[in-house]
């Protein structure tokens, strides 16, 4: 009897694999994936068949719905997956097959219709926004909606024959209602007519178009010139005095629609353009009364500044202003000194003119020396004199920012930076005095030479010549020579194996007392029998040297 259920579920196999399916040839799978093996029940809740393995996965109200709801007949792939094989077309092929568009498997109630708006011919944006469906879509009721007209007056012509400010039909305004009203606003009032053949920018920028077309005009007619609306502004100024001087009343050719002041009258035009100080100058400040032609000449306003100017009359400065000063500022004088022989930077742009030229403006040297005599003899830190540094100033000095910092590219000519050295600050070596700095490395490094303890520089009494073993590129590794004089711990079998001297060399006051056995675990014990095969050996630290002075065990 316990042969039995097995034999059962083999037969149960075989008819599966070798029997036809009733489901169809898509269908792929072991029918005890829904089938009991005792028999055919299917039990909803012991099915291994995943849906969402296929091509349409059961989301919302799909997971709720019975198998045969879809599935009419045994042979599943004959279920369509487009929504309306299963449900009828209540908009009565007015929105298109594809339900997705705008519901959900989770409910047919439509929550973001206005999201759905936006890909339709006609967005809902402004006051769209809040309007009701049934106001444009009369089917609304029936589900029914078919295409509308999508232009403004379609629905708003009533709005366009009852406008009386202004008069829509009377001023023959299109029936184009966008071009003056924008779609994304919420008022009519938000107008935005095209007025390009004549721009409402700057000044003109007025929202009330009354300001212009006066109460019942027909918005036909106005003017373009300037003079037309400004005539009261025209005859009203008095600075300068429009209508007294005579001056042109095409308001364009010296102001903006921008702002009436500044004036833009293009001054160029008469030979003499405003720059810098001239530019904010009220006209009356040159034109006494009049605008009449004045002299271009610098010296024809500003002779008082050039008399009351030192030195200017006095050393009969040319009264051609323009040479020293420009019209942005008097002071400083903005005479370019690059165009001669000695070009002004760093701190030369800043110096007064009278600072070098104490004799007058002719024969005054260029070199530095001419002018720094003093501050190179009173120099003492370095004494310039003493040390007999070159008096070519530039060959350490800059005029940007000033003296200091010196640059002093000649070290190499008293004490050569190499190595570590050269990325050092002047102060880590001169401590502020460049007099008194030693020329020699044990001058500046004697604390290193005494505090070293691996090994004891001091105790051991190493020479001071600190070269002789190190360099100017790193203190650490040293450069002994210890392969070349002794034995190789650098290469061959030590090579790597030593971490400090005192590992071997014990006495830190004597290097040539050192060990061997302290690193190699030969003791007493297990080296006496040396004394056997050894000839004349006898114990002791340093045996292992006596024979094999190369440090390797063969030699």
């Amino acid at each position: 009897m316990r042969i039995l259920p097995f034999i059962i579920a083999l037969m149960l196999s075989a008819s599966t694999v070798f029997s036809q399916s009733p489901h169809g040839d898509e269908l792929k799978l072991d029918c005890s994936y829904c089938h009991e093996p005792t028999s055919w029940k299917v039990i909803p809740e012991h099915i291994k068949f995943n849906h969402d393995e296929t091509s349409f996965k059961l989301t919302g109200q799909h997971a709720e719905v019975g198998c045969k709801s879809c599935h009419t007949s045994l042979i599943f792939s004959d279920a369509k997956s487009n929504c309306n094989s299963c449900h009828r077309d209540v908009h009565q092929s007015t929105l298109g097959p594809d339900c997705s568009r705008c519901h959900t498997p989770t409910t047919w109630l439509i929550s973001n219709a206005n999201e759905i708006h936006r890909n339709t011919r006609f967005p809902l944006v402004g006051a769209h926004q809040n309007v009701d469906c049934a106001s444009c879509h009369s089917g609304y009721s029936e589900l029914y909606f078919p295409p509308l007209n999508t232009s403004c007056i379609s629905c708003h012509a009533e709005q366009y024959y009852a406008a009386t400010s202004p008069n829509h039909v009377q001023s023959g305004f299109s029936i184009e209602c966008q071009d003056c009203h924008g779609v994304t606003g919420f008022v009519w009032t938000a107008a935005n007519f095209n007025h390009d053949f004549f721009p409402l920018v700057g000044g003109h920028n007025i929202q009330n178009c009354f300001a212009c077309h006066t109460q019942g005009s027909n918005f036909n007619g106005l003017s373009t010139d300037c003079y037309s609306c400004h005539k009261t502004n025209y005859e009203q100024t008095i600075s300068p005095n429009h209508a007294a001087l005579g001056m042109s009343t095409d308001c364009k050719s010296c102001h903006t629609i921008n702002a009436w002041i500044p004036a833009s009258f293009n001054h160029a035009t008469t030979g003499f353009a405003l720059t810098g100080s001239h530019s904010t100058l009220n006209c009356s400040a040159c034109h006494k009364g009049t605008i009449g032609v004045l002299s271009p000449d610098c010296i024809s306003c500003h002779r008082d500044k050039y008399n009351s100017a030192p030195n200017h009359a006095a050393q009969n400065y040319p009264t051609d202003c323009k040479m020293c000063h420009n019209t942005t500022s008097w002071n400083q004088s903005t005479f370019d000194h690059n165009t001669t022989a000695f070009p002004l930077t760093g701190a030369h742009t800043t110096v007064n003119c009278s600072s070098c030229h104490t004799t007058g403006f002719a024969g005054i040297p260029t070199i530095c020396y001419s002018c720094h005599q003093q501050n190179y003899q009173s120099t003492t830190n370095p004494n310039h004199p003493a040390l007999a540094l070159p008096t070519g100033c530039e060959t350490c000095h800059t005029t940007n920012p000033g003296w200091k910092p010196a640059t002093f590219p000649i070290h190499n000519n008293y004490y050569q930076i190499v190595g570590a050295h050269a990325s050092l600050t002047c102060d880590q070596c001169h401590n502020g005095n460049y007099n008194t700095a030693p020329a020699t490395c044990y001058g500046c490094h004697q604390n290193d030479y005494n505090s070293t303890t691996n090994p004891a520089h001091q105790a051991a009494g190493f020479p001071t010549d600190c070269q002789s073993c190190h360099s100017q590129s790193a203190w650490q590794p040293s450069t002994f020579n210890h392969d070349g004089q002794y034995f190789p711990i650098y290469s061959g079998t030590h090579a790597g194996r030593w971490t400090l001297c005192s590992d071997c060399h014990t006495n830190s006051t004597n290097f040539t007392v050192f060990s061997c056995i302290n690193c190699h675990e030969h003791s007493q014990a297990n080296t006496d029998p040396h004394h056997q095969d050894v000839g004349g050996y006898v114990y002791s630290p340093t045996s292992c040297y006596s024979c094999h002075p190369s440090g390797t065990a063969g030699d």
